[in-house]
C-alpha cells in the first residue's frame, strides 16, 4: 500500500472563512475518512507521518489547521467564540460523511474538542479518538490569568495577547531532533488572545461535562512519560463515557507527542487497526 504526498487545500467554513487543511489521499478506493485535529501550539504539518501511514492503510485523511493557526494566517491565536471551532470541524465531517464513515481524531488540544463533537453530532462519526488529550492538563492558567480571562469580555481587552505556557519543547518530546523542530517551526503558535483563552476554558468545561452523553465508539491514547496530561484522571474520563465500545492504548515509555517517538510504528499500527475496526462495524 502507498499514499500520495499531502495536498494543501482549503474549505469554506460556515461563517465564510477560507481555512487550510492537508489532505492525504490513499492510492486506492478509501475505506473511510479520518478528520485529524492538532494541538494548541501545533498544526497539521506536525502529524504528516501518521497521516501518511493512515492513508497508506486506505483512509482518506483530512488534517485540519485550526483557524488562526498553522497555515491560517488571519487573526492568529484568536477566535470569536468556541462554538466557531465546533462549527468548522462539523462542516468538514458533514462533507466527508457523504462519502462514507468518518473517524475523528483529536491530538492534545484537539483531544478536548473531539468529545464535544461526539456528544453533539454522533450521527457524523463511526468513532472518535482522544490522543494524549488536554481535557485534564498539568499546565493550567494561574489565578491572575483566570481573572484576566473572566474580565476580558467586559473590560474590552479581548485582543490582549498572552504567551502559551508551553515554551519548552521537552514537554512534547525527548528527542533532540524533534525538540529542535518544535523550537524552530515558524508555524508554531506562541501566543493567544485573552478571548481565545476564555473560549478555550468554556470549551474545556463542556468537554469535561460530556461523558454521560457520548455513546460513540471511543479511543483514548496515553503516553506514560507525558508531562502535560494528567493520565490517571484522563483514564477515568474514558470509563465515564456512556459508550459501550471504549479502547485504551498506553505507551509507557513515550512522551506527549507520539509522532515524535524514535519508532512510532507500533502506535501507527494500533491506531490504524482501531480505525479499521470501527469503520467496519459502521458498515455492517
Amino acid at each position: 500500500m502507498s499514499s500520495q504526498p499531502a495536498n494543501i487545500e482549503t474549505y469554506t467554513a460556515p461563517n465564510g472563512s477560507k481555512l487550510a487543511l492537508r489532505h492525504f489521499e490513499p492510492s486506492f478506493e478509501p475505506l473511510g475518512s479520518v478528520v485529524l485535529l492538532h494541538g494548541i501550539i501545533s498544526h497539521s504539518g506536525w502529524y504528516a507521518a501518521s497521516a501518511e501511514y493512515l492513508a497508506s492503510r486506505g483512509f482518506d485523511v483530512y488534517a485540519l489547521d485550526r483557524r488562526g493557526s498553522g497555515l491560517n494566517m488571519d487573526q492568529r491565536g484568536d477566535v470569536d467564540t468556541w462554538r466557531t471551532w465546533v462549527d468548522d470541524i462539523v462542516s468538514v465531517c458533514e462533507q466527508r460523511k457523504k462519502h462514507g464513515p468518518v473517524v475523528l481524531l483529536g491530538i492534545s488540544w484537539g483531544g478536548k474538542i473531539a468529545p464535544v463533537i461526539a456528544r453533539e453530532r454522533p450521527d457524523l462519526l463511526a468513532g472518535f479518538g482522544m490522543l494524549c488529550p488536554g481535557i485534564y492538563a498539568e499546565q493550567q492558567p494561574g489565578l491572575a490569568k483566570r481573572s484576566a480571562m473572566k474580565a476580558s469580555g467586559t473590560l474590552g481587552i479581548n485582543e490582549r495577547r498572552v504567551t502559551i505556557p508551553l515554551e519548552d519543547p521537552a514537554l512534547f518530546t525527548n528527542s533532540d531532533k524533534w525538540q529542535k523542530f518544535v523550537r524552530d517551526d515558524p508555524l508554531t503558535l506562541r501566543e493567544i488572545t485573552l478571548r481565545f483563552a476564555r473560549e478555550d476554558h468554556k470549551m474545556t468545561r463542556c468537554s469535561r461535562q460530556s461523558p454521560r452523553f457520548i455513546h460513540t465508539p471511543a479511543l483514548l491514547v496515553l503516553a506514560g512519560r507525558d508531562r502535560m496530561v494528567k493520565n490517571p484522571r484522563t483514564r477515568r474520563y474514558l470509563t465515564e463515557l456512556a459508550s459501550q465500545d471504549k479502547t485504551l492504548l498506553e505507551y509507557q515509555t513515550a512522551a506527549h507527542t507520539l509522532e515524535f517517538e524514535p519508532d512510532p510504528s507500533v502506535f501507527f499500527d494500533d491506531l490504524a487497526d482501531w480505525i479499521a475496526r470501527v469503520i467496519r462495524r459502521r458498515k455492517v
